[in-house]
């Protein structure tokens, strides 16, 4: 699947460890070759999150992907959770496959700084030795590429029959739509939220030992 994503809120993806000597900035967005980049880990652990609460509300059992003794249970019994099913485990590789996205316009890629402090929560002050500091954040409205590879999860024209991992990434697919989802840092202020805008899909199946295209259709 190929899409544009549309961040509507600031976003700040950061770099850990120490700026560079004589940065005027603390906090720098992440970049691939001198772009802004959102890692395709980041998407992931991000869909996981939201995927795990999307199952318990179904009454879905979901544990730690690293609980050691529910997955070698689950491996002994060849019968993975829905979850794991999808993103994997520590014995399980992950059916789907999510791409760094990078900016789709490069030289729309704009960043602004903000200044920031941390506040004690007892005391109600400025915390000593944490602030001020300054912050790098991609401007809203940029779009950004995404591609997702689902392997053996038939999720498309429509999710498979009783297959309740097809449910949920199609279900991850349209919050993402209708409502955006939050990557980054600063989450709790707003910062992070991103769209859907569009998205085209392609199904191939194997045949006669080749990939042949099964069918194709536009997400949205």
């Amino acid at each position: 699947m190929d899409g544009t994503l549309v961040n509507e809120t600031p976003l700040r993806v950061g770099v850990g460890g120490e700026p560079l000597l004589g940065s005027p900035v603390d906090i720098v967005v992440y970049r691939v070759n001198g772009k802004p980049c959102i890692p395709g880990s980041s998407l992931k652990g991000v869909l996981r999150s939201l995927a795990e609460a999307l199952a318990k509300s179904r009454g879905i059992n979901v544990h730690d992907p690293w609980e050691k003794d529910a997955v070698e249970k689950e491996e002994k019994e060849g019968n993975f959770c829905e979850i794991c099913g999808i993103f994997g485990n520590t014995e399980l590789a992950s059916h789907i496959k999510i791409y760094d996205s990078m900016p789709k316009g490069p030289k729309d890629a704009r960043t602004f700084y903000k200044y920031g402090i941390a506040i004690d929560r007892d005391f109600g002050s400025v915390r000593s030795g944490l602030g001020p500091f300054v912050e790098e954040f991609v401007e809203p409205g940029l779009e950004w590429s995404l591609r997702m590879d689902m392997l053996n999860i038939e999720v498309f024209p429509e999710p498979k029959a009783g297959d309740l991992r097809a449910l949920l990434i199609r279900d991850l697919l349209n919050i993402m739509h209708t409502f955006g989802i939050q990557v980054g840092a600063r989450k709790s202020v707003g910062a992070g939220l991103i769209r859907l805008k569009e998205a085209r899909w392609k199904v191939y199946r194997l045949k006669n030992g080749k990939l042949e295209l099964s069918s194709k259709g536009d997400l949205i």
